[in-house]
């Protein structure tokens, strides 16, 4: 029987809050419940990615959590895992499994950092797939275009081929679930303008360089997790000796939001609620985490991990604002 492999994989470019608690406490019991391991992968992508690192696992242990070594380390940065995702992408350019794109886009843009749902837009309707022969060619084509428009040029972007039959796959709290990605995103960025590498490909990377087995995240991702796999299946063609033998798709649950006094997802305009500001106001670690048992269903945090039963979790988003905060 194969164990439970999870991950806590937050983004210190912004200060965790209780949502991001929330979330991270759910994928830590679910992993620990099993006996399994767990898995802590900063994923840094962005310039400046962390600038909230120290905070970050500050937070991380106030909250009780804790993790397992990967490779002899006691974390994972995805910044010092970019000469992996650049060789794979070669690999992946050389046979014809991503193309250059020169289009400027938002989503090229927000590509770097997980797509929550406000970032969504228009499906890329695939201008660039066959306009090329080779990045050479685009990277003229691009030098070009902004010598005529009298601006420093932009780079080129990678991007994915998306299958055209839809990617079924099944949630543990969403239940079945079929996306057609060419409606629904079109071909995928995996590359920036700029070379960095796009969030979604070193996601799907590195949960197979893990071996995670087990994905529990904020269900603002639930759409996301088709792109995923079409990442995934691109890998697996390619059969990289950069990558270890595959051992199968991890398992998802996409958990209901935290969301604010006014309706929205907790985010960084919440600075009250970032668990930074909880700490040096004195909030006891032991109040928040009595809060985040009830809300998750269970008793007291003493023995959570015992108690942690999925069938517990409540199926709607639960409210944290100004009166949460003040009972605390």
């Amino acid at each position: 029987m194969t164990s439970v492999v999870g991950r806590l994989a937050p983004s210190p470019t912004g200060l965790l809050h209780v949502g991001n608690a929330r979330s991270l406490l759910l994928a830590w019991l679910a992993a620990r419940h099993a006996g399994g391991k767990i898995y802590l992968r900063v994923e840094d992508l962005l310039p400046d990615g962390d600038a909230h690192l120290p905070s970050l696992l500050a937070d991380l242990r106030w909250l009780g959590l804790d993790w397992d070594p990967w490779q002899d380390r006691d974390y994972t940065r995805q910044s010092a895992r970019s000469a992996v995702y650049d060789a794979l992408l070669a690999q992946l350019l050389a046979c014809g499994g991503v193309y250059p794109c020169v289009c400027t886009r938002k989503d090229i843009d927000l590509a770097a950092r997980a797509p929550h749902a406000e970032d969504h837009c228009a499906a890329y309707p695939g201008t660039c797939r066959g306009r090329f022969a080779s990045e050479s060619e685009a990277l003229a084509f691009e030098h070009a275009r902004a010598v005529a428009e009298n601006r420093p040029p932009l780079g080129v972007a990678l991007r994915l081929r998306v299958p055209p039959d839809p990617i079924a796959f099944s949630d543990r709290l969403n239940g079945p679930q079929s996306i057609g990605l060419p409606q629904d995103s079109g071909d995928i960025v995996v590359r920036r303008k700029d070379g960095g590498v796009a969030y979604m490909f070193a996601v799907v990377v590195d949960d197979w360089a893990m071996g995670v087995t087990q994905v529990v995240r904020g269900d603002d991702l639930l759409t996301a997790t088709a792109q995923q796999l079409a990442v995934y299946a691109a890998l697996q063609r390619l059969a990289s000796p950069l990558l270890p033998p595959f051992a199968g798709l991890p398992a998802y649950a996409h958990v209901p939001l935290v969301l604010g006094d006014d309706g929205r997802r907790l985010a960084k305009r919440n600075q009250s609620l970032q668990l930074g500001v909880l700490r040096r106001e004195g909030v006891p670690a032991a109040r928040l985490r009595q809060w985040l048992a009830a809300s998750i269903g269970l008793a007291a945090p003493a023995d959570w991990i015992a108690q942690f039963d999925w069938a517990r979790l409540p199926r709607q988003p639960v409210r944290f604002g100004a009166a949460e905060l003040a009972a605390l």
